[in-house]
């Protein structure tokens, strides 16, 4: 009887193993999802006291409305069109698994802003601010934040800014002299310049540092700021799907690096001057940088030296993005209503018949006409187009609706500017009228606030606004702007200050008169 032998299995215990395997996949996959699936019920039922008295769009389940910032040049539309399908100015809206409260009612923003529940900045609104460079000021925790924000606040006090005038006239005139030498040569790229005066000044008023303009020092502080606040906005973008880290790439790092190591070159600089003790109690009397007051803190323990750092880094990008993103909206605007622009140009030469040497701070009041069209400027392109507060409590959100301890309320200040039910229906078109005395006293003082409002608002404010006035002054003054972008071709992107898809060129000529 003959034996026969067989092979071992091998292909069908392979071809098993696999069948196998992909089941176990499946149920695993299975399982996730349920688990999942369950976790977002249990989330929403959480969240049912809110959302159950307020409209509310879910969106895609896990997604919610997330996809819809995929497209980011509509994202501000799209925030328009979702408070009208909700029909009311405060709902709810899941980005994700995480729901938001949206409003834009001045009554709901007044208690948020001006609330002590309301202290702490929204966790997902700033992520990209986490990073070691900038998370001072702007998103430090509550507690930590009054004792930091007292501690630097003289920098900004009144006195202290009027004795920066003759820089901010300083810079203003390296501006107009910049722009001039455009004069005659077609549409040109305005913003490059004014970003590079800009940095100047940051660094001049908050670090104490003049670096000479053209030197290969000032260039690679320049493309590094810029380079920062690009891949911010990018960290920002990306963010909102859920998909930050794939911004923090090695060149993102490199420019991190780099700027930590130029604050910490100029702090070390600053502690190594020999300073007498009686000098650090002359803030008020001498104008000092914001520099020299973070080392004071340091020196009697309110600051560390990392906070001396971040404190610094955080007003040179805060000012410099601010400032220059606001001058350049101003002279687009100027440039796109050339009505406008001369009835400003006239006022200005009323005040200043020969020309401008200097402008001094009692200047600023003898041009009504003239802060009217920055008001409108900052309403229809504020700096920084949205903000966003956390509750540090359950708390009471609006009449019959109680937030619960972590909830986030998002306030878009651009959808805010323009709200038909507040600025009327022509609430898009660019009209300096809004802010007539009469027309201001008609709204709701929580309807109009480029710099925030409450006592969590831009501690800057003032040194941006009176900056950005003498700017405007010694420009207009000097030069007519025209441009063939039209206002309503003007699409904005949400960078980390309210930036554009493409930037208006600008024509520039010297006036005469």
């Amino acid at each position: 009887m003959k034996v026969y032998s067989y092979p071992p299995p091998v292909f069908i215990s392979t071809k098993m193993s696999a069948f196998i395997g992909l089941d176990t996949l499946i149920l695993t996959l299975i399982i996730l999802l349920l688990s999942a699936s369950w976790r977002l019920y249990q989330k929403r039922k959480f969240y049912r006291n809110v959302t159950s008295k307020l409209p509310t769009l879910y969106g895609i389940p896990f997604i919610g409305l997330a996809y819809k910032f995929l497209d980011v040049k509509n994202v501000f539309h799209k925030i328009g069109v979702g408070f009208d399908t909700l029909k009311k100015s405060t709902g709810c809206a899941w980005v994700g698994t995480t729901p938001y409260i949206m409003t834009v009612d001045p009554e709901v923003i007044k208690h948020v802003y001006s609330s002590p529940e309301f202290l702490e900045k929204a966790e997902d609104v700033y992520t990209q601010f986490q990073n070691g460079l900038i998370s001072g000021l702007i998103v430090s925790p509550g507690k930590k934040w009054k004792a930091d924000r007292k501690a630097i606040s003289p920098f900004l006090a009144h006195k202290n800014l009027i004795q920066l005038i003759p820089y901010f006239n300083e810079n203003a005139n390296n501006v107009k002299n910049e722009l001039a030498g455009l004069a005659e040569r077609g549409e040109q790229d305005i913003f490059t310049i004014i970003k590079k005066c800009g940095l100047q000044l940051s660094l001049l008023t908050i670090m104490g540092i003049e670096v000479e303009e053209g030197s290969e020092k000032y260039s690679n502080i320049l493309k590094a700021f810029n380079d920062y606040l690009d891949h911010m906005t990018v960290d920002l973008l990306l963010g909102w799907v859920g998909l930050r880290f794939l911004a923090h790439t090695p060149h993102y790092k490199r420019v991190i690096k780099y700027l930590h190591n130029l604050v910490r070159s100029l702090i070390k600089k600053s502690l190594a001057r020999k300073v007498e003790p009686e000098d650090m109690n002359n803030f008020v009397e001498d104008k000092q940088m914001l520099i020299e007051l973070a080392l004071k803190a340091m020196r009697q323990g309110v600051f560390t030296e990392k906070d001396v750092e971040i404190e610094c880094f955080t007003m040179i990008a805060a000012s410099y993005d601010t400032s220059v993103t606001a001058t350049y909206t101003a002279i687009v605007a100027l440039a796109m209503h050339p009505d406008i622009q001369e009835r400003v140009f006239q006022e200005i030469r009323s005040v200043f018949p020969d020309g401008i040497t200097s402008i001094e701070y009692d200047d600023l009041k003898k041009l009504p006409y003239f802060d009217m069209f920055i008001a409108e400027t900052l309403r229809l392109t504020p700096p920084v187009p949205y903000i966003g507060r956390q509750a540090s409590q359950d708390t009471e959100l609006c009449p019959g609706v109680t937030i619960p301890k972590g909830m986030q309320v998002v306030l878009s200040i651009y959808e805010l500017h323009r709200r038909k039910e507040i600025w009327g229906p022509d609430s898009t078109r660019f009209n300096p009228d809004n802010f007539l005395p009469e027309n201001i006293a008609k709204r709701h003082p929580y309807s109009y606030m480029p710099f925030s409002k409450g006592p969590r608002n831009c501690i800057g404010f003032r040194y941006a606004e009176i900056s950005l006035r003498i700017i405007l002054i010694h420009a207009v003054r000097s030069l007519k702007f025209s441009t063939n972008f039209k206002y309503e071709d003007i699409v904005y992107m949400p960078n980390v200050t309210l930036g554009y898809h493409i930037q208006p060129r600008v024509s520039i000529e010297v006036r005469s008169n």
